[in-house]
């Protein structure tokens, strides 16, 4: 035991900078290992929010297809309708001109009177 005392004593200042270099070097290996989960956690984390916002992105996007899609149908409906609408109505000019041209060559006095009630204004001769 007194070999020992004999040791520490004359070799105190070296072996307190080995167990100081030893304790210093602990820590920094826990503060590295606690970098390196921090580091592990942010790059699953993010993984996680980059794959959530594929998906977010991939349902957006489906959703922009199917009003896209709905918006076409519509519009082609539209397009119909109007279509047909136009057609009725030139149709239906067609047949008020014809009538008027006919009302014109076989009773001129009740168109006369027609255009007076319609447009407010009085015939002249």
């Amino acid at each position: 035991m007194n070999a020992a005392l004999a040791f520490l004593g004359k070799y105190w200042k070296g072996i307190t900078i080995a167990v100081l270099l030893f304790v210093v070097s602990f820590f920094w290996w826990q503060d590295h290992r606690g970098l390196v989960n921090a580091y592990d956690a942010s790059v699953e984390s993010y993984e996680t929010r980059i794959k959530e916002l594929k998906e977010s992105y991939q349902r957006e996007t489906e959703r922009k297809e199917a009003a896209l899609k709905e918006y076409k149908e519509k519009v082609f409906i539209l397009e119909s309708q109007y279509l047909d609408f136009k057609e009725e109505m030139a149709l239906a000019k067609e047949e008020k001109v014809e009538e008027y041209i006919a009302l014109r060559r076989d009773n001129p006095e009740q168109l006369v009177r027609e255009i007076e009630s319609k447009f407010g204004f009085e015939h002249v001769r």
